[in-house]
């Protein structure tokens, strides 16, 4: 008599492990996308809805309410800001200012004017987009 060979069935694809990687990569990337630095979060930027949005205040010349400015967490004159922007190499591109909403036209117009007398022209004023 002739016997069939039983077939050996394969057990099913075990797709627990592979869920489990998704999800902790998705959660490592919402982390990793939140941690992005920001000099400029103790002001409030004014609003203007013609600039871009994406432009960050990562590296930029902060001027608080009061007119000073910052160098990241650091109070510096403009000139200083400068010539630490020279020596850390980032001199490519334009010097971006964050200034404060409520800040006086007066205290920018003398940053603006510190960094011009410096040389500088190719500045770039930090807002975020208002409502629409």
């Amino acid at each position: 008599m002739r016997m069939k060979k039983q077939q050996r069935r394969e057990p099913p694809e075990n797709t627990i492990p592979l869920i489990n990687v998704v999800f902790l990569m998705l959660i490592f990337f919402l982390f990793a996308g939140s941690i992005a630095r920001d000099d400029a979060r103790q002001i409030k930027p004014p609003v203007n809805i013609l600039e871009d949005e994406t432009i960050r205040s990562t590296g930029a010349l902060i001027i608080d309410p009061q007119g000073r400015t910052y160098g990241g967490e650091i109070e510096m004159t403009v000139t200083d800001w400068l010539a630490q922007r020279e020596e850390t190499s980032e001199e490519d591109g334009p010097i971006k200012v964050a200034a404060d909403g409520t800040l006086k036209a007066d205290a920018l117009e003398k940053v603006l004017k510190d960094l011009k007398e410096a040389g500088r022209r190719d500045i770039v004023l930090i807002t975020r987009r208002g409502a629409q």
